[in-house]
Parts: C-alpha cells; structure tokens; sequence
C-alpha cells in the first residue's frame, strides 16, 4: 500500500493505492491543525490496521515560508567586500523602467551579513587563508542576535572549498546545534551572486522543513516510517534528503501534476502538450514535448506572479535549484473578484483560500469568489462537491455577486459572474502563452492537458481563446497532482562549475568528473533504500558564447570519443543556439558546468490498469440530469445535461456538463466530448 497526499492552499488530495492495485481517493479542506489526522483517515477507510510501504508528499511549505518570510533567523558569513552581493542581486531588476519597483528585501538584514577576511582566487589556488579567531567572534556576534541557522559563502569556493569547509567546523565546536549551510556544498556553481542566495535559502528553509516533516511523521509513524517528499525536478526524495536540501522542494505541489501529465501523454501518444493545473489559489502552466516537460536550471522565488519574459528577472530571491519550467499566476477558484478604483472588474491575485473560503462554502467568506462566479453560472453543482463532502449555497454566492460587483457594475448578476470568470481566464492564458508562444511554439499545434480542482471548468474556453482544438481531462482531474506523487521516481541532481573556454579543455578530465559524479550519486541513492542496479544517469552540459550571460543546458552526447569532444561540443552548442535563438557564430565556446541526473524507477502504476480497475463498475445514474448553464451573451441561459465520466460512451455534443467526485467538466457549445481507452475525457472544438 502506498499513499499519496498533495496539501494545496485550498484543498487537500489523498489517494491511497491499494494491494490490489485499486486507489482510493479523498478530498478535504487544508485545515493545517488537522490534515495529518484527515490523511490517517483517509488510509483507514482501505483497511482498519493498514501497513504503508510509504507515504509520497506534495507541498508548499517551504516555497510559503519564502514567500511570507516565515524563515529561521539565519546569519550569513561571506568574504570581505561582499556582505552586501545579497542586497544587490548583480544590479539587476524587474524592470529598469518602472518607478514605482520596490526592491524585495533581503533574507538576511545587513546586521547579520558578516564578512571574514579570506580569499581564493579564480584559478582555485589560496591568497589569504582565514584567521579562526576572526571567524569565532564573527559566529559568536551571529548568536548575539539569535540566529538558528549559518550561510557561508566564500568568493570561488566552488572550485576550492577549503575555506569554507575550515569555518564549517569552527562553527561546530562553537554552537553544535546550529545549522550550518556550506555554498561549496549546497551549490558549487559559479556565479557569486546565486551561489550565496541559494545557499541562504536553504539554511533558512532547514529549521522550518524539519519541524513540519517531524509534525508529519508523529501523524504518520503508526502505519509507515517511510515519507518521501516530491522535488522541483519531477523526481522524490527521501524526507531526511528533505531537511538537508529544502531548496529541492520549492516548487514540490505543482511539479507533481506537470509529471501526471507527461506520463498522460506517453501513454496517449500525444507528442507536444501544455498541462493546466487549476487550483483554488493559483493556476500553471508547463510546456512538454516528446513525454518530457521543459526544465530549468533555475530561477527566483518571492518576487509575485512568474510570468515574465526571459528579458526580465530579479524581482525575486534568486535560486538555482533544477526544477520543472513552470508558469504560475495568482488565478484560482478561491481569487476574490473586485472593483478596482477606475471601475474595472478585476479577478485575483488575493484568494479566500480554505479559510473562510468561498463564498458558497458557507464558512464564513464573504467576498465573491471564482468559484462563486461558477455556482452562479450553473457550472458547477448547486448543492454539493468534493464527492457530497462539503455543500454549497447559491444563493449566498447569487447575492454576494448581485451585491457587491453586478450592483455597482450596473450588470445582471449573470453577466458579472460570466464577467469573472472571463477575467480569470484572460489572467490564466497569460501563463499558456508564457509557455508556448514566449518560447516560440504555437499553441494551435498543441494538446492542452486540463486537471486541477478547477481547470476542467476553464480548459475548454481558454483552448479555443488560444485556438487548441482538443483538451484531454484525464482519471482523477481534481487529484491528478497527488496521483502524479504515486507516478514519480527517484531523481537527484549533481553539478561541477567549470567556466573554461572549450578549446582548452581537458576531455579525459571531464569524462573522469562525470564518472565520479556518478559514483557519488549511486552510493547517495543506495543509502536512500534504491539497488545500485536500479540506478540510471543523464549527462548534461551547459555550454554559452564566452561573451554571453546565460547558458544553455544541453544533453551531453553519448559514448564521445575524448578525441573529439571538443568538436562534438562545439557542433551541440551552434545546433542548439541556432535553433533557440535563430543564430550563430564561429565565437569562442566557453563550458560552464557538467550535471548529472540520477534517476531510479519507484513505481510500475500506469493509466491503462487505472482505467480497468475504476471505470468497469457499476453506472450511477446522473442526478439532476439536466442544469440551466448560461454560456455568455452569444448562447444565454441553456439547459445542459448532466453526466458521469462512465456515462460518456459515444461522442456527446456540447453544451453537456460531467460531474466527477474531485471536479466538474464543463463542455461549451460547439466542442464535442468522447472517452478513449485511457479513460480521459476528450473535448475537441466543433
């Protein structure tokens, strides 16, 4: 038995898989004072005296503590002249033509920025070696001011950590119980800058995951003491791997759902999809082609919505962490709609959250929600979701849209709910956008993967907005996140900075640098409980123009002959810029670093044996079998039949509308909705 559970800022998604391979699946409120118990229920329902291999999770706990700068009080110790590379972010902002940008403050205040007189220099070799008497005070005036945890980033340790591995220990014959974060070890990547954010996140992260991971364990230690934590990357982890590199797990909910539907598309044979995750506070976003979604080898984090174009950064923390390319916009069912002081109906991206919730929830929310604006409009079921567990009241949200929007607004309460909703969805395709046509694919090629408690209600009007003419809604839309956790493998990622021109390269020295890599990447593996023999590696490269700032990360090639790996580079990287950027040049190469992907299979589930195991019982009748649905102004108020995934036999034309126990499928006017072999619902534009 293995469970799944993904805590989101609205609604909680367990799915427990069972020994026979059938799942069982529950949606709750994320009421954090009681998920752990919710969560035991949820595995008691399957058996009275379960036993659980493991437990696989999804949250938002450390990307939260970031955002709300809920951290430990972390210090931080850096070489002199640099105690201030935190506050200035490489000169760089937003927007350098936006005056009214307010610089995010640091993690660290100035005060606990120390500096130790040290230095390496670029080619590695020692010019100063620390003095540990300065670097006793420098730790001792840090515990004047309480800190629980210590950053140290030292200029060029990512080629000589001796220094900063030197301070480490002084640290720990000081103050043993601190925790102590070394950039050599956390992210020995150049680029000074990125290497001290990252490294003071995840000391600042460390206190904060353990004490959520020791609550989760008390829950959890009577039926498994195996809980393993999803990564940005798309791979798990085991939950001590978690403490000790919480930067790993920033983006852990919402990578799980892009997952599913990779996998989804593998098994469809659908070559190039956008994934849609809908929630009740955000919505996202994620280019995948060819099975594998679009990967980055980093970005920020605390500085608002992510869509940007690649012109633009630094209005967050920066952290280089590899994780899954994901676009995120404060658009969920739990926005809050309002009038802004021009006039203007706006959606987002404040939301209601689980607590008090929409309006309709009946839980205290009293600002009109897009899930308000859902019930208003007949999309969603008048009386009650989440599989009957939590009722809903129109008529609250029918009155608190006529008062509060549809008044002023001068509209039938109608049309503002539809004004809402068509607000939200112009917010939304700004992230589908992001992730094709920003990235130069055209989205009418693509197959748009809907799921997300809310995303099935909005898939079908956004893809024809975009001009997408199929969606697929696949098993489990409202917990296809938390069903991705039971999808994942086991994945870590290992890099070496480099940062030398290509023509004067040693190719055995590199070849020799992956071979140990890998050796270090097995031995970790094989501690977390994985076969040496199950363990499989991906060589990467990131190669750039000597003058250019960015990089390119690029599979290394196979099986290259040391001779001619400088040529095999080259040949990569003027592919590879020309395909991107739509140029190149015979410009010196520079290598910057060398990464190794260290994957290893933890599941067999696939979508074919869910569908044979959960859509093969016996029919429910649909009640009510027909709704009043009001599709805008071109088509009204219509009467729309009401259906189940397993009612979908043949072909259905639209307006037709499919209740499940965990979401709503809303199929418009002029689309068409069949089920394949697969079990996914298929909408596709008349």
């Amino acid at each position: 038995m293995r469970v799944a559970f993904d805590i989101g800022g609205t609604f909680t998604d367990v799915i427990v898989l069972g020994d026979d391979g059938r799942l069982t699946t529950s949606k709750v409120l994320s009421l954090l004072d009681r998920v752990g118990a919710d969560i035991v229920a949820c595995v008691q329902q399957v058996c009275t005296a379960p036993r659980v291999e493991n437990f696989v999770h999804g949250t938002t706990i450390a990307a939260n503590a970031v955002i709300e700068n809920k951290i430990a009080v972390t210090g931080l110790l850096t070489t002199q002249g640099f105690r201030d590379e935190l506050e200035m972010r490489g000169q760089r902002r937003p927007n350098i033509y936006d005056p009214d940008w307010d610089r995010l403050p640091p993690l660290i205040p100035r005060e606990r920025r120390l500096e130790v007189r040290e230095r390496i220099l670029g080619n590695g070799t020692v010019e100063r070696v620390p003095d540990p008497e300065e670097v006793r005070q420098a730790v001792n005036k840090l515990l004047t001011h309480g800190v629980e945890a210590i950053a140290v980033c030292f200029l060029n340790s990512y080629l000589n950590p001796a220094h900063e591995q030197l301070v480490g220990r002084l640290i720990a014959e000081i103050a043993p119980q601190l925790v102590v974060c070394l950039s050599a070890e956390v992210h020995p990547e150049i680029r000074e800058y990125e290497r001290m954010s990252t490294t003071v996140i995840n000391a600042a992260l460390i206190p904060v995951v353990s004490a959520y991971l020791d609550r989760l364990e008390h829950h959890l230690a009577g039926y498994s003491d195996r809980l393993l934590i999803m990564q940005s990357n798309g791979g798990i982890m085991t939950a001590q791997n978690a403490r000790r590199r919480p930067i790993s797990m920033i983006e852990s909910g919402p990578a799980a759902g892009v997952l599913a539907a990779a996998r989804l598309a593998v098994e469809a044979g659908a070559r190039r999809v956008l994934s849609f995750d809908m929630g009740g506070t955000t919505a996202k976003a994620c280019l995948i082609e060819d099975g594998t979604p679009l990967e980055k080898p980093g970005g920020e984090i605390g500085g608002g919505a992510t869509v940007a174009t690649r012109l633009f950064g630094g209005g967050g923390h920066a952290l280089r962490a590899p994780s899954l390319d994901i676009v995120e916009v404060g658009a969920g069912g739990g926005s809050i709609a309002w009038i802004d002081s021009g006039g203007a109906l706006r959606v987002g991206p404040q939301s209601a959250g689980a607590e008090p919730g929409p309006v309709c929830y009946g839980r205290g929310g009293q600002e009109p929600t897009v899930t308000d604006a859902n019930v208003v409009l007949g999309y969603m079921n008048p009386e009650s979701i989440a599989d009957a567990t939590l009722r809903i009241d129109r008529d609250a949200a029918w009155t608190a849209i006529r008062e509060q929007l549809a008044g002023p607004l001068r509209l039938d309460p109608l049309q503002a709910a539809y004004g809402i909703v068509q607000v939200a969805n112009a917010t939304m395709m700004r992230a589908l956008r992001a992730v094709s046509t920003e990235r130069g694919r055209d989205p009418r090629q693509f197959t748009l993967i809907a799921f997300g408690g809310a995303g099935p209600i909005h898939a079908a009007e956004l893809a024809g907005s975009l001009g997408i003419t199929q969606v697929y809604i696949p098993l489990f839309p409202g917990l296809f996140s938390a069903l991705g956790l039971l999808l994942a493998d086991f994945r870590h990622d290992y890099l070496r900075s480099i940062a030398l021109p290509l023509s004067t390269i040693d190719p055995g020295a590199i070849l020799q640098l992956y071979h140990e890599m890998e050796e270090g990447a097995r031995g970790e593996l094989q501690r977390e409980g994985v076969p040496a023999a199950a363990v499989q590696f991906e060589r990467w490269v990131d190669l750039k123009y000597g003058y250019q700032i960015a990089e390119l990360t690029l599979p290394f090639p196979s099986e290259p002959a040391a001779t001619d790996l400088r040529t095999a580079l080259a040949h990569l990287f003027t592919e590879a810029h020309q395909r991107e950027f739509g140029y190149s040049r015979e410009d010196p190469i520079e290598l910057v670093s060398v990464r190794v992907r260290a994957k290893a299979t933890a599941t067999q589930v696939r979508f074919a044996d869910l569908v044979r195991t959960h859509l093969g019982g016996k029919r429910r009748a649909p009640t009510p079998p027909m709704r009043q649905a009001y599709f805008g102004p071109r088509h009204g108020l219509l009467a729309t039949p009401i259906r189940r995934r397993e009612d979908i036999d043949t072909p259905v034309k639209g307006p037709v509308i499919v209740e499940e126990p965990d979401t709503t499928v809303v199929v418009p006017p002029e689309w068409q909705i069949r089920r394949d072999e697969l079990g996914t619902l298929i909408l596709t534009a008349l």
